[in-house]
């Protein structure tokens, strides 16, 4: 090559040998440097990781479902027991009530007028009676002696009965009457919070009629309904791990109180509650809610901390294996299943015995050099997955 530079005329005929010299030993320079191998070259320093083999952890079997919030007995319909004209009522919808406190008042002037009446009947009746008493006691002085025929004397013995007979009458008459005038007075039957307020001031209703529903919030229950395939794995008392939208997906752990022993006829699922403790009375009623109730059956699964997957150019998860023969990393596609805690559950891709990289993974790729900073040791645990 260089004969066929100098018989080409490229070396500058004006310069001396000195500047052919030092242009010759250049291009030998860069021919000398273009002729090194790979295996010549310096290899860049390992990346520190951290390694962890695939946690094994036993798991319970759930059943995944979802409904509504209620209150644990339904709430409670409030409604006057007579019949009037309501002139105030208190609290509205949201308010804390408590036993006894007053919710509404009626009109009363009917119910006292028939008070009065009633104690006006109790005191005839007994005038009625304290009479017929000193009839009969002066009657049965003389029967004692002989002095009155004992037909007589039975006459007015039976008057004396039904003396004491009608004052009896006047007098659950008079108390029918005080409880009426009672009832135009309406008072929470129990603890919670008014969630419907039916009647306004003015309003004429009648007796029976809702003016109020009150629900408990603490507990609450999720009402479900579990597909007759998974009733089977469903009792009492197992626990449920509550979701609800409406809290930002925030969680709250459950019990399954009771699994109804027939199907809805259209839906073919068993209504089954689930109670939840609500002390701070953050879960409300209607809010929606997905349940996951853990069953009896279990099964093992391996898990990694979710920091260890990363994404192919394609999208796909994978995780890089460490080769210590090799000090070196390969990428593994895997499938993932559900997060448990900070972890996630390996469904395919891995033997399980591999040391999987969880730190140190972001500048990885096939074939990388690196050297283990940390490793961490499989262990066993429990938990719930579908």
């Amino acid at each position: 090559m260089m004969l066929d530079l100098f018989s080409a005329g490229w070396w500058p005929p004006s310069r001396g040998k000195a500047w052919r010299f030092f242009i010759l030993i250049a291009v030998l320079g860069v021919f000398a440097c273009s002729d090194k191998t790979p295996e010549d070259r310096p290899l860049p320093d390992p990346i520190p990781v951290t390694v962890e083999t695939a946690r094994r952890i036993s798991q319970h079997r759930t059943v995944q479902v979802s409904g509504s919030i209620v209150s644990p007995d339904n709430p409670a319909r409030v409604a006057f027991q007579v019949a009037g004209r309501v002139l105030d009522v208190a609290p509205r919808e949201g308010d804390w009530v408590t036993v006894g406190q007053k919710l509404a008042g009626m009109d009363t002037s009917d119910y006292q007028q028939a008070v009065r009446a009633a104690e006006a009947q109790v005191a005839q009746a007994r005038i009625g009676r304290d009479r017929a008493n000193a009839e009969y006691e002066r009657m049965r002085f003389l029967y004692e002696r002989k002095s009155l025929a004992p037909n007589d004397f039975e006459k007015f013995e039976a008057q004396w009965k039904l003396a004491k007979a009608k004052l009896k009458e006047a007098r659950a008459g008079l108390a029918i009457q005080r409880k009426r005038l009672t009832d135009t007075t309406l008072c929470a039957p129990t603890n919670g919070f008014i969630t419907k307020r039916l009647v306004e001031p003015g309003q004429t209703i009648d007796a029976g009629m809702p003016a109020f529903e009150i629900a408990t919030l603490d507990p609450v229950e999720i009402k479900v309904g579990v597909p007759e395939t998974d009733v089977a794995r469903v009792r009492a008392g197992q626990k449920a791990t509550v979701g609800v939208t409406a809290l930002g997906g925030e969680t709250f752990e459950g019990t399954v109180r009771l699994i109804n022993v027939g199907a809805d006829s259209q839906t073919r699922t068993y209504m089954t509650r689930i109670l939840v403790p609500n002390v701070d009375h953050r879960l409300k009623i209607g809010m929606v809610a997905s349940v996951s109730i853990a069953t009896d059956e279990t099964y093992e699964s391996m898990t990694l901390p979710v920091g260890a997957i990363v994404r192919d150019p394609q999208g796909a998860p994978l995780v890089y294996v460490y080769f210590p023969e090799k000090n070196c990393v390969y990428g593994s596609r895997v499938t993932i299943g559900e997060m448990i805690g900070q972890r996630v559950v390996i469904r395919s891709g891995l033997s399980g015995d591999e040391q999987v990289v969880v730190a140190g993974q972001d500048k990885l790729m096939d074939g990388t050099r690196v050297t283990v900073t940390h490793e961490t040791k499989a262990v066993s645990e429990s938990g719930s997955a579908s």
